[in-house]
């Protein structure tokens, strides 16, 4: 009986802790840079609330993001910059490349047949700032949009920049918040590994909600394990 209790109660932690809902972006890449459409980061599910972190030295000033879009969506997307002193002024311009959008003139080479539409992003010095608690850091927002797209296809988000200074910025889309067990398993390294981009060291504070949440179900699910 106790080995039947102690399955069923593993089950639980780990239904548990795959289904849990955080109030994050889930992270897809962390730095690096994605200057080019062949390089993009590719996302999929555009409802799903992602992020994606990239440098944007003066040499590779963009960054793409590529999402596949079915017929009539609404996309929602973000463009944010950490809270770093030097990054003050840093006002990079965002974008949307698809199928049947405008035509528009950039500073950019864009794959044929795609129009655009620009976000408006925000002038210097009024940028409103956003804590993100699990990472435990703040950003300046730079713009927001929900957009509506009538036709499939493959979308680019990008991120641009003329500034000669490097730069870094990241680039969210999607509002549904879906977490499984490998997003809860690779919660510590993404903190730290955003917390770096960020140009932060480790979190001061003992620990996060999530890495409580974290700590107590991988305690959990040893302590069962021994029972078997």
């Amino acid at each position: 009986m106790a080995k039947v209790f102690a399955i069923a109660l593993l089950i639980g932690v780990t239904v548990a802790l795959s289904s849990i809902r955080l109030d994050a972006h889930r992270a897809m890449a962390i730095g690096g840079t994605y200057d080019d459409p062949s390089l993009a980061v590719q996302l999929t599910s555009p409802d799903v609330s992602q992020v994606v972190y990239g440098d944007m030295p003066v040499a590779h000033s963009s960054l793409w993001v590529a999402v596949d879009v079915p017929a009539n969506t609404d996309l929602y997307v973000q463009l944010g910059v950490p809270v770093i002193e030097r990054l003050r002024m840093y006002r990079p311009q965002l974008v949307i490349l698809g199928p049947d959008l405008p035509p528009l003139s950039l500073p950019l080479t864009v794959p044929a047949g795609l129009g655009g539409m620009l976000v408006i992003t925000s002038s210097i010095g009024d940028a409103p700032v956003f804590h993100e608690p699990f990472t435990n850091t703040d950003s300046w927002i730079l713009g927001d949009a929900t957009v509506h797209l009538p036709s499939a296809g493959k979308y680019y988000i990008v991120a641009w920049s003329s500034s000669i200074m490097d730069g870094k910025a990241w680039i969210a889309v999607g509002t549904r918040e879906v977490f499984g067990w490998s997003d809860i398993a690779s919660l510590p390294q993404v903190i730290r590994d955003v917390r770096s981009f960020h140009e932060l060291g480790p979190d001061p504070r003992f620990v996060t909600a999530a890495k409580a949440l974290y700590l107590v179900g991988i305690a959990a699910i040893i302590a069962l394990l021994a029972l078997l």
